[in-house]
């Protein structure tokens, strides 16, 4: 257990940022990276790659550093297993009560079988399928250390009649965002409110040490207006932590003052406000394609997919019937694997005319970035005034 002040101030300072941009507090981890991190990790300039960073990396050479741990996460993901399946632990540090990670240890014959099915995947990868990234850890494994190499039994039978329900007819990417727009409430009116959220988070499985909960938030309240404002309160045991976009400006304000935030932290902002807006559409609808009818749960969806950048891709999945969004989902596309970050929207119920999801789940590859927003209260304030969201100067 940590109980040195400086220590403290120095966590919650370089939380800080990350905890309000992703709104359920993430928490950093000794040995995984929350995904939301990586827009602002990539947009620092010249990052280097894991082999100039660390130690005894045999197979990754070349991958950025702000990947190795999401990467790491995925094959954890992939076999059921934890860090220590193939890393050694040198016991816990008596002053932070913290394991003692031996990353570059060689000590354990998992870790040397595991970067032989790395090379061999990459060489499938590499000369087969066209080049294509189509092999991936979770391939065989399927979340289990043991591959399954034998049909199960008894095995289907195809000549019984199928009992599929009607295709949802085919529609265009504008069509489908057409609906999707009616059925929240109209793209103009959306646009124009201001909607305030109230908001309990649920984190599947949050630090509990001393040093972590005393950053978590224990109230939070989210202000949105237009497409470009957005103003977040959180309550910690700290004293309240403020931070909100006017336009081009973002900023934070704690009890040290108020300072605006670099682009790379504004542009990872602005993407997770983007989930308090009516419309959560926030990509150019022109470059949408239509990715086909798929079931989401017992739900016929359509998937718009839309690709963000040279690696990166993200699928939007409406409810066929209702036209409402259901799910969205990031992928950024590694030399291993893909890294996904998944959004799902849930009960949908009418706020002031705008139909508006009061419950918001977002899951990362580790954990702990998995999370519950569960909103217990949601008003439209369209008397709001806009000096709501300029960054407040700081004391003399």
């Amino acid at each position: 257990m940590c109980t040195n002040t400086i220590v403290r101030k120095t966590l919650f300072g370089v939380f800080l940022i990350v905890l309000l941009a992703s709104f359920e507090a993430n928490p950093a981890h000794t040995q995984s990276i929350p995904l939301n991190q990586l827009a602002i990790m990539q947009a620092l300039p010249q990052e280097k790659t894991v082999d100039q960073v660390r130690k005894n990396i045999q197979v990754l050479k070349g991958l950025p550093d702000s990947q190795l741990f999401p990467v790491m996460n995925f094959i954890g993901d992939s076999l059921g297993v934890h860090c220590d399946y193939c890393h050694v632990i040198q016991g816990v540090d008596p002053k932070t009560g913290r394991d003692i990670w031996t990353y570059e240890s060689d000590d354990k014959a998992a870790k040397l079988r595991a970067r032989e099915m790395l090379k061999m995947v990459l060489e499938i990868n590499k000369t087969t399928f066209g080049g294509n990234q189509t092999v991936t850890c979770y391939s065989c494994h399927r979340g289990s250390t043991h591959v399954a190499r034998v049909v199960p039994l008894p095995p289907i039978d195809f000549t019984l009649p199928k009992t599929d329900g009607k295709t949802p007819p085919r529609l265009s990417a504008e069509q489908i965002l057409t609906n999707y727009f009616k059925a929240v409430g109209g793209q103009d009116g959306a646009a124009v409110k201001a909607i305030v959220y109230k908001v309990t988070v649920e984190r599947s499985q949050g630090r509990t040490n001393a040093v972590w909960q005393q950053i978590l938030p224990t109230t939070q309240e989210i202000t949105t207006k237009g497409g470009d404002k957005y103003l977040a309160k959180v309550t910690t045991p700290q004293g309240i932590v403020m931070q909100g976009i006017e336009g081009t400006v973002g900023w934070v304000r704690d009890s040290n003052g108020s300072r605006e935030l670099s682009p790379g932290e504004l542009a990872q902002v602005k993407q997770n406000a983007a989930l308090y807006q009516a419309i959560k559409i926030t990509d150019e609808p022109a470059q949408m394609r239509v990715d086909g009818v798929e079931k989401l749960g017992d739900r016929d969806v359509y998937v718009l997919a839309v690709t963000l950048g040279p690696r990166k891709t993200r699928k939007y999945f409406f409810d066929a019937q209702t036209g409402l969004l259901l799910r969205r989902i990031t992928t950024t596309e590694t030399m291993l694997a893909p890294l996904p970050e998944q959004v799902d929207f849930e009960d949908y119920r009418d706020v002031g005319g705008l139909k508006l999801p009061f419950t918001i789940r977002t899951s990362g590859l580790a954990a702990f970035t998995t999370a519950t927003r569960r909103f217990t209260d949601i008003k439209l304030n369209a008397g709001l005034n806009d000096d709501a969201f300029k960054m407040p100067a700081n004391q003399k």
